[in-house]
């Protein structure tokens, strides 16, 4: 089975994401979620594939909520540029799913994403991942 996730995480390194990668992915359920928790962290993979694993383990979250935002938190302190604010502007969307949606339960603490954010601006991040990040927590926090 890893084997399949395997070939699968390498189709990632990819500047486009492609649906049918992502698709195929997210149809592996739990057990495929489970494992990009873990694999998200090898030093050996690139930036595009930690990049395209965050936007596939977003559109995963509701396997392991809790997990994945501690994940995705941990990450926006990442020393990649490219992975920092890609893990900063997918925080920012799920707050405010968060606040759209209380729901969900989404275990998200608005001072503790801002803390986040304040760091991640402090080791920065691109133009307009900044910008987004500023407007955000004059607006939210």
């Amino acid at each position: 089975m890893d084997n399949t996730y395997e070939k699968l995480i390498k189709q990632l390194h990819s500047k486009r994401l492609s649906d049918n990668v992502a698709n195929e992915i997210i149809k592996l359920g739990k057990p495929v979620f489970d494992y990009l928790l873990v694999k998200i962290d090898d030093p050996r993979l690139t930036e595009y594939q930690v990049i395209n694993l965050l936007r596939i383990l977003y559109q995963m979250k509701y396997h392991d909520i809790t997990q994945f935002v501690n994940k995705l938190l941990s990450i926006t302190q990442d020393k990649r540029i490219d992975v920092r604010s890609t893990a900063s502007f997918l925080s920012i969307c799920l707050f405010r799913i968060k606040k759209q949606f209380p729901e969900l339960n989404i275990p998200l603490e608005g001072e503790v994403l801002a803390q986040c954010l304040h760091k991640s601006l402090a080791m920065e991040l691109h133009q307009t991942i900044g910008q987004q990040v500023e407007i955000f927590l004059q607006d939210n926090i």
